[in-house]
């Protein structure tokens, strides 16, 4: 742990100065990363699965986005989803929302929402990178969507929080974060370094994340609980 924190406290100078991130290449999974917005708040999120075929659009499919429940003002709140083929749908539910207070990586919520037919849910991996591989990170932080790499660096908290060498904009958090085109976790926090464009809202870095242990731990109780 305490080389980590050298190596955070090294890198962060790089983070501040570095102005630009490294893009990953486009891929189809993309269009399953989305911006979800509701009573102010607004983050991103990713298209994990289906529930079944609308009523009342054949052209949609009702399906759960995964994201950071910092972003979600309350379990009250009526969602609104910006995918990224410019469709939006309103009226998203939020079906989850995870009490973060005291566990930062416990960051985590679920949306019920309308979906286009043509976004297909990304996958959630069956595990975890290994230390030091590259790692893909997404979001609507900068207003518009992209896409980046970064270095994976690990776990923290006795393996539930993810550490990624990279740095994100507030309105990321709630993006994946994916290895070999897998969810393996969900963009949480970071430390603000500065702000971002003169803007109310800042750059951070490291990014942390929810790992995917939790991810599909939390999916798993959303069905079961459904069905029971």
């Amino acid at each position: 742990m305490r080389l980590f924190l050298i190596l955070a406290i090294c890198l962060l100078p790089t983070l501040v100065e570095a102005q630009t991130w490294p893009p990953s290449a486009d891929k189809d999974y993309h269009n399953s990363i989305v911006e979800v917005m509701g009573n102010g708040y607004k983050g991103s999120g990713t298209v994990i699965g289906f529930i079944k075929d609308s009523e009342q659009n054949p052209e949609y499919y009702v399906g759960l986005i995964i994201t950071a429940s910092h972003v979600v003002y309350s379990q009250d709140t009526s969602m609104t989803i910006r995918f990224l083929n410019g469709c939006i749908t309103n009226g998203g539910s939020v079906v989850r929302k995870n009490n973060y207070a005291s566990d930062g990586f416990n960051d985590i919520a679920i949306i019920r929402a309308l979906i286009p037919d043509s976004v297909v849910p990304m996958e959630i991996s069956d595990g975890e990178p290994e230390c030091g591989h590259q790692v893909e990170l997404a979001g609507y932080g900068a207003n518009n969507f992209r896409h980046w790499v970064a270095d994976y660096a690990g776990t923290v908290n006795n393996n539930d929080g993810l550490v990624v060498f990279s740095w994100a904009i507030q309105g990321d958090s709630g993006g994946p974060i994916i290895c070999n085109g897998k969810i393996v976790g969900v963009i949480c926090f970071g430390t603000a370094l500065k702000k971002y464009e003169d803007s109310n809202r800042y750059i951070v870095g490291p990014v942390y994340g929810s790992n995917v242990s939790r991810v599909k731990d939390m999916v798993k109780k959303y069905i079961e609980d459904e069905q029971a």
